[in-house]
């Protein structure tokens, strides 16, 4: 559902909603009964209380303004979408949005983040006098309880707080509390005004095809270049989902607890001095579960057993904040031809090596995520493709996850099974990446495949198969 379709039909009926405010009690209705009188001449009686006009509510005329992003934050939500957005209002007294505009996949300002740059920057403006004044609307504990903290995880999410500052007034804050009810939003209703006034501000309409937000701000990823000539890069959105989706398969992992097993292991490592012998529950045929333990951070990687070797040329490291700086994605030349991207293993051990030594020896292997048979050598452009065509291009879907489509030929492969009770079934694959006449080996790496990410009941060697991969490397010891 786009945007503007829930304001558009809001007057149907809705399954996803509910936007009630707060009532106010009204005296019951008088019944007035038809009575017929002798008329009798008389003069109105004047009343001597003056008629009292009804109270402005200074503070809801102020923000009344900012209507359409109080909706539009709303909105926002319906669509599953909780970033943080703003508005101001020029000198001329126009209201204008603000938001930050993620440019790509591998870098987003955290909420805290966001707010504060986003007050940060209205305060001076509002100081030099560049605006009138400023809202900054967010998602937050608030719950008529003055918790203005932004909400971050689930179980936070209580209502949407509107941060504010007028000239000539103090800042200050108000929210719209929600309740989620059988797959339902409630709109409480803000507390300090009336019924009437959280109906008018409910029932405001946005224009559809209208450009709310008149200024932006790019997120750029922090990017620097070291004194080893290797572009440095961040990433704060990453994690490992997706290679443990390769592990354990992808239905597997939606409906099986490996999070539980995981964490098992990283607390039998942490609470012994020195830690046990976890061997048994970490080491299998083709697979390594491998334990990372730092002060700050405690990790498991999965790491697919190799001896096949590259020469390699770091050109870029991409380093996931999120995880410290302790996990990275490396990219580079290999044999000097072809570019390579993998996942550093053993980028918490050898961070100081990768950042300094760009020429590295280095071993590569791969987590195929989706493997089908590969039927057609015909290229989109209606090329015809010899019969032991390979290749591999960077995902469209995984972009800097070190993640591939390929074409391949499976040289050989093996049964192997993964956990103590060997639940978890798949291959160790020999997969040809790239065809070359004078090396049988130019890039045919070792690759684990799960049997339940396979769109094949059977492999036979030299067979060609098509999917997608992610590639994983270390350095060679």
């Amino acid at each position: 559902m786009g945007i503007f379709d829930f304001f558009k039909k809001k007057n149907n009926s809705q399954e996803n909603v509910s936007t009630p405010v707060q009532e106010m009690e009204m005296p019951e209705e008088k019944v007035v009964e038809e009575v017929v009188e002798e008329v009798v001449q008389t003069i109105p009686e004047v009343s001597s209380q003056p008629v009292e006009e009804p109270k402005v509510n200074e503070e809801y005329e102020k923000i009344r303004i900012y209507n359409d992003y109080i909706v539009y934050s709303i909105a926002l939500q319906l669509r599953g979408e909780y970033t943080p957005i703003s508005a101001f209002e020029k000198e001329n007294g126009e209201v204008e949005g603000f938001a930050y505009m993620v440019t790509e996949d591998a870098y987003a300002l955290s909420p805290q983040q966001a707010i504060a740059q986003m007050e940060e920057k209205f305060e001076s403006e509002l100081q030099e006098g560049k605006i009138k004044s400023y809202v900054i609307l967010y998602h937050s504990q608030f719950d008529h309880n003055g918790n203005h903290t932004p909400a971050i995880q689930e179980g936070e999410f209580k209502g949407i707080s509107l941060a504010y500052h007028f000239a000539g007034d103090e800042k200050k804050k108000t929210g719209l509390p929600y309740i989620f009810e059988n797959q339902n939003i409630t709109y409480k209703g803000f507390a300090e005004f009336s019924h009437e006034e959280n109906n008018a501000i409910m029932n405001h309409q946005l224009i559809e095809g209208q450009n709310y937000f008149q200024n932006t701000e790019g997120i750029a990823a922090p990017e620097m270049t070291n004194e080893a000539g290797i572009i440095i890069r961040k990433s704060n959105v990453h994690n490992m989902m997706n290679t443990w989706s390769g592990i354990f398969g992808h239905q597997n992992l939606q409906t099986k607890d490996y999070g539980q097993y995981l964490n098992a292991i990283l607390t039998q490592s942490e609470s012994s001095d020195p830690p046990v012998d976890i061997k048994s529950k970490t080491e299998f045929d083709g697979v390594t579960f491998k334990t990372t333990l730092t002060e700050e951070l405690s990790i498991i990687i999965p790491e697919v057993t190799t001896d096949y070797t590259l020469d390699f040329e770091t050109r870029s490291i991409r380093e996931w904040e999120n995880a410290l700086n302790l996990q990275a994605i490396v990219a580079g030349p290999a044999r000097e031809t072809f570019g390579v991207w993998f996942f550093a293993t053993d980028y918490a051990e050898n961070k100081n090596t990768y950042m300094t030594q760009p020429h590295l020896k280095v071993n590569i292997s791969g987590i195929v995520f989706i493997l089908d048979i590969h039927t057609n050598t015909d290229l989109p452009d209606g090329t015809k493709m010899s019969e032991d065509f390979t290749t591999y291009a960077p995902s469209q879907d995984l972009p800097n996850y070190a993640c591939f489509d390929f074409i391949g030929q499976v040289v050989d492969f093996k049964e192997t099974e993964l956990l103590e009770d060997r639940s978890v079934k798949g291959y160790i694959l020999k997969l040809k990446l790239i065809t070359n006449e004078e090396n049988e080996d130019f890039f045919t790496i070792d690759a684990f495949v799960n049997k339940e990410n396979m769109r094949m009941e059977t492999l036979t060697k030299g067979m060609k198969v098509t999917g997608a991969l992610q590639l994983q490397g270390k350095i060679a010891g």
